[in-house]
């Protein structure tokens, strides 16, 4: 590294190339962060290598999304070392923290959002019957859709589990390549029950499935704008729903396209295969979708689209669950690796 300081950035350069503020600039070289590369020892100027430009401009980033310090350290400290690895882990680190924490603050805005609701809506709500199921059903529906649910965190609504409680009671989940569907389900456009229904995040429906374990009573179970209550023997959980429109899964399930059976001994070779993709009488699935949605529908009945119709292939269960799974066909182009998950 030089230390020609004709040959150095002057601490406003660096502010001015980083997009750092001078101020920010001192208060890293004082965490021992960023350090310059010569500090005149009469006046106290800071000089930069050009080569650190690069380095603030990623603490520049670092800093907008509001990494501790010590972290930024061994952030920038990896790079220095050649390890970009260790760099990447520390910053997916940071970034599951605040995924955390604004799934945290998700549901307490939820909260607040439902006590600042209107008297008349709150009292409607409340006299709304709730709808009782048993506990270990609502968790056999919970594990049987879990899997669909999408990733993505650019589509909240995806990594979620939509839950209607009314006369019956129905769980939804799906990402870009697959749905299923857990419990009786109205169709679109039919004379509707009343119906409220939660959007829960993932990780709210994965906090409703360690709550139900164990759990063997009658469940009560009350939709409220985005909040969803449930009670079991005196005990009472509150879940904060999102903000966010569910795809209408009840079009999805009314595609209306010839279906038919494949036969149980070709599944279960398709099954056997370790390939990416798999080929169902001409239609092209993922394997791994195929393998989940038949592990979670036992005794299922697997319905393939009529030749040349491009629609879902369909896992149906016989029992008193009502699980539906729609997995997408891949093209044929795709056929020789697996398609991209959500």
């Amino acid at each position: 590294m030089t230390t020609d300081p004709e040959q150095l950035l002057s601490i406003g350069e660096l502010s001015r190339a980083s997009g750092l503020t001078v101020s920010a600039l001192r208060f890293y070289d004082g965490a021992q962060v960023l350090t310059p590369a010569w500090v005149d020892s009469w006046s106290g100027y800071r000089r930069y290598s050009p080569g650190q430009v690069t380095e603030a401009r990623i603490l520049a980033g670092m800093r907008r999304v509001q990494m501790p310090v010590a972290e930024m350290a061994a952030t920038l400290e990896a790079l220095r070392g050649g390890d970009p690895d260790s760099a990447r882990d520390l910053l997916s680190a940071h970034l599951r923290r605040l995924e955390e924490g604004l799934e945290d603050a998700r549901r307490q805005l939820a909260q607040l959002h439902h006590a600042l609701a209107e008297p008349a809506r709150r009292d409607a709500a409340a006299d709304r019957a709730p709808s009782e199921v048993p506990a270990q059903t609502l968790l056999a529906m919970l594990a049987a859709v879990r899997h669909a649910a999408g990733t993505d965190p650019e589509l909240p609504a995806l990594r979620s589990v939509l839950i209607e409680v009314g006369e019956e009671l129905t769980v939804v989940a799906t990402d870009r390549f697959r749905m299923v569907v857990a419990g009786r389900w109205h169709r679109a456009g039919a004379a509707e029950p009343q119906v409220g229904s939660v959007v829960l995040p993932t990780g709210e429906a994965d906090r409703l499935t360690r709550w139900l374990s164990g759990r063997h009573g009658s469940l009560a179970l009350t939709a409220q704008e985005q909040l969803l209550v449930v009670r079991c023997g005196g005990e009472e959980l509150r879940l904060a729903g999102l903000e966010e429109t569910f795809p209408d899964y009840r079009r999805v399930l009314e595609h209306g396209a010839p279906l038919r059976p494949l036969p149980e001994e070709q599944l279960r070779a398709a099954l056997d295969r370790e390939d990416v993709v798999v080929d169902l009488g001409g239609v092209l699935v993922d394997r791994g979708f195929l393998w989940e949605a038949v592990s979670h529908v036992p005794d299922c009945q697997v319905l393939l689209p009529a030749d040349g119709v491009i629609a879902p292939l369909v896992v149906r269960s016989p029992d008193d669950l009502d699980v539906v799974a729609l997995l997408m066909p891949l093209a044929p182009e795709r056929s020789w690796r697996s398609h991209d998950r959500p």
